[in-house]
């Protein structure tokens, strides 16, 4: 299962939550969705994301039971 850490990421750097949906072009409850592992990003999404977070876009994800 793909676990997105985009949630954590952020509020590990400070940056709202609501702010990354705006930039993202989505509403915060899509956003929500996101951070709760209902739904993913599209690629374009996730490539804005990263680039708001300062990390590489494999860094928004997790391959559950998988070591990094």
């Amino acid at each position: 299962m793909i676990v997105n850490k985009i949630g954590r990421l952020a509020n590990e750097k400070g940056i709202k939550h609501k702010y990354l949906a705006k930039e993202c072009g989505v509403s915060i409850q899509t956003f929500s969705r996101w951070v709760n592992n209902h739904t993913q990003p599209d690629l374009i999404q996730s490539v804005v994301i990263a680039k708001i977070l300062g990390v590489q876009i494999e860094e928004l994800v997790e391959i559950e039971g998988e070591t990094q």
